[in-house]
């Protein structure tokens, strides 16, 4: 029988706590900050990481590893992204916001069309809308684009502040909000005029003890 070497222990007793780790439940993260009983099994990770070491690679995923998972290539960090929003059980769209504009946003144009269509059908599927490959519009610009619709008798001859989706479009759920959320609505109540301001009382959108504080 063929005797270990000391590579070979070094990373048989690494694999054991690795096991362990995993075992409890312990959420593993592949960098140098990352500990496990007082142990650097993040630096261990990482340094696997980075040796290509394809025996020692396999060894750590079947052991339950995922090394794309924590990777910062942008192909893995997309990957990633549809992962957790598909297997997210009640996914924060604010929070998914901020990752694509942060982490995905950036990199669409060397993001393969696969990904970017996979992305686009897994936002419909939680969301229920579509998820365009650019930055929300900004409060300001929001609130100018629902002045521009109230006003616009060709398509909203009503005059009305609130109208289906086939109306408004993707402004749609940006007023559903305001509507919804009082807490939303008070932040802007100062971009409307007193008419404006009856008006939207009358949709619903503000009560009036709100009117006092801002007249």
């Amino acid at each position: 029988m063929r005797t270990k070497t000391y590579s070979e222990r070094i990373n048989e007793q690494w694999l054991k706590l690795l096991k362990e780790a995993i075992d409890e439940g312990v959420r593993i993260q592949v960098n140098h900050r990352f500990k496990y009983k007082g142990k650097g099994l993040g630096t261990y990770l990482v340094g696997v990481k980075r040796s290509k070491k394809r025996d020692l690679i396999k060894k750590i995923k079947e052991i339950g590893v995922d090394f794309t998972f924590h990777s910062k290539k942008p192909k893995d960090v997309a990957l990633k992204f549809i992962r957790d929003l598909r297997e997210d059980p009640n996914p924060r769209k604010g929070g998914y916001i901020t990752r694509f504009n942060m982490y995905i946003l950036p990199k669409k144009d060397i993001l393969p069309k696969s990904t970017q269509k996979e992305i686009e059908r897994v936002w419909k599927q939680r969301f229920g809308e579509e998820r365009p490959w650019r930055k929300r519009d900004d409060v300001p610009t929001r609130i100018s684009k629902w002045k521009k619709f109230r006003y616009n008798r060709k398509v909203n001859p009503k005059g009305k502040w609130f109208q289906p989706k086939s109306k408004m479009g993707e402004l749609y759920y940006w007023v559903y909000a305001r509507k919804n959320k009082p807490w939303l609505m008070k932040r802007i109540l100062d971009q409307f005029d007193a008419t404006e301001l009856q008006e939207l009382k009358e949709e619903g959108f503000i009560k009036d003890s709100w009117l006092e504080k801002v007249k």
